[in-house]
């Protein structure tokens, strides 16, 4: 075993990573498990993930009752996208060992992922009670989903979890804004300045700030590593990496930057330093853009939202003291070298979702099924980085069978470029919208994209998104407020294609106007 060893890190140096695979797959080496441990962290050290979830299967395979190699492989998968296979390998590490907590996270995640949410919210809340602060963070994020989630409930979740998980630590904060200096030194914290939704709504809002009175530092917790990145490096009056601190390094870092004002684009979304922040690292701390619900942190001193967003009299609640922008809380930075706006489909009737599948849960597949059965002939793209897996795609298909809608009406597309999805919306006639976890980015998108938008608005703020969007367009009447009136207003909308189709460079001046703002918004 330790020869093929010596031999797997020869191929892996060379780059040979097939090769490496196929001698790891000897048996000697899969049986011998300290040594099949050594082979996994190399091939994870040079990014062959793959890989190094096909070895795992292999050991997983001969060996089945190996805990340890069941977990881990039920957790590659769902690293890997596959989430279908996650929740196969996380039964059988439960199956093993009942009372282990982890393969019971594993399989609620990936179920949630795929679009069965309330199958795996109802498994994770088992989990609570006793949970640790990194599985109560997580389902943060997950108890958005919930098409039963209550703004008190939320609240409640998010406070509970700040006054248990967020201990104090570090030296009080004592620094006071310098009202007498000549620029403002304005920080913007972030572990995505990547393409995704900080690069859809920051870029034209930094270029639009007055530079003689702020200074703006982007300070990134993840090293850039595509055109967005650069773009943000290039819009940064400094640019500053803190990347892979531990939580004392981290506050120490922040601190000695000076700061008069930090926002905050990651409240408790991943791979977030909320814990750093709770602490304080600026006289002023705001909370806007990548989280969607309060922060419920006391060093938190505002959240932006709008009027569309955060009406007067919303139920929502916030531990934070809430601003409303007129301009609107969001502002659309139109992607560079957009492609044309211009109808170019086959002339179907074609309804899409781009969202993540976790937003597709029961309710929004029964009335998206019921859509396509009130307009015949009509066809439904579904497009999510899961559905690169077939196991996913085949269970997306059932989903929709069991409404009775045929395979043929599905279009189903894995990960695309994102010039290839924005070229993908020019067949779109109507862009159907999640609920109650709505679009933003992909809202935006396909109405820049002349795309018409059809959305269910509720009280929660994650069910307000593309409602505030459509509201400031002067588009009401592709918003419902029950599942009925969203089926009534989608067939309506499909009815009109044609004046859609005409219309579409018209809407995206429209949006440029009404949402994308920057110098409003600044």
């Amino acid at each position: 075993a330790l020869e093929k060893l010596a031999r797997v890190r020869a191929q892996l140096r060379a780059g040979q990573i097939d090769a490496a695979l196929e001698t790891a797959r000897h048996a000697d080496l899969v049986d011998a498990a300290p040594v099949l441990a050594d082979a996994l962290r190399d091939f994870a050290a040079v990014g062959a993930f793959d890989a190094h979830a096909l070895l795992l299967g292999e050991r997983a395979t001969r060996h089945p009752d190996d805990y340890d190699a069941a977990l881990a492989l039920a957790s590659a998968l769902h690293g890997l996208g596959r989430p279908g296979d996650a929740v196969a390998w996380a039964e059988r590490a439960h199956a093993l060992r009942p009372a282990e907590r982890l393969p019971r996270e594993i399989r609620a995640t990936a179920l949630v992922d795929r679009g069965d949410v309330q199958q795996g919210l109802a498994l994770f809340r088992e989990l609570l009670p006793d949970a640790d602060a990194a599985t109560a963070a997580r389902h943060l994020v997950l108890m958005h989903y919930d098409p039963a989630a209550t703004n008190d409930a939320l609240f409640a979740r998010l406070e509970a979890y700040a006054q248990r998980h967020l201990p104090r630590f570090g030296a009080p904060f004592t620094r006071s804004i310098d009202r007498n200096a000549r620029r403002l030194r304005i920080g913007w914290l972030s572990p995505r300045f990547a393409e995704g939704p900080v690069a859809s709504f920051l870029p034209n809002l930094l270029g639009a700030f007055d530079r003689t009175r702020h200074r703006h530092l982007l300070i990134s917790l993840q090293p850039a590593r595509d055109a967005a990145g650069a773009r943000f490096e290039a819009l940064a009056d400094e640019w500053i990496v803190l990347a892979g601190l531990d939580d004392t390094t981290l506050l120490q870092r922040l601190r000695a930057l000076e700061l008069d004002v930090l926002v905050d684009l990651a409240g408790h979304s991943t791979a977030n330093r909320i814990g750093v922040l709770a602490q304080r690292v600026a006289p002023l701390q705001v909370s806007w853009l990548d989280w969607f619900d309060t922060t419920a942190v006391p060093a938190m001193d505002a959240w932006i939202s709008d009027a569309w967003l955060t009406p007067e009299n919303s139920t929502q609640r916030y531990t934070e003291r809430v601003l409303r922008l007129a301009s609107g809380r969001f502002c659309y930075s139109p992607p560079i070298d957009a492609p044309p706006t211009s109808y170019a489909g086959d002339r179907s009737v074609v309804f899409a979702s781009f969202n993540r599948l976790a937003k597709l849960n029961a309710e929004v597949v029964a009335a998206w099924a019921s859509i396509l059965h009130r307009v015949p002939g009509s066809r439904l793209e579904l497009g999510a980085r899961l559905l690169d897996d077939e196991a996913t795609r085949t269970h997306a298909r059932e989903r929709f069978a069991a409404h009775g809608i045929a395979p043929d009406r599905l279009v189903l597309h894995g990960q695309r470029s994102y010039p290839a999805l924005l070229e993908a919306y020019r067949s779109v006639d109507v862009a159907l919208d999640p609920f109650p976890f709505s679009g933003c980015t992909t809202t935006c998108d396909a109405l820049y994209m002349g795309a018409a938008v059809v959305a269910r608005t509720g009280d929660t703020f994650v069910s307000r998104q593309s409602a505030s969007l459509l509201e400031r367009l002067g588009r009401g009447e592709w918003i419902a407020h029950d599942a009925a009136g969203y089926v009534e207003r989608a067939v309506a909308a499909a009815a009109c294609v044609e004046s859609l189709r005409a219309a579409r460079e018209a809407q995206r001046r429209a949006v440029e106007t009404s949402l994308c703002d920057a110098a409003a918004q600044a």
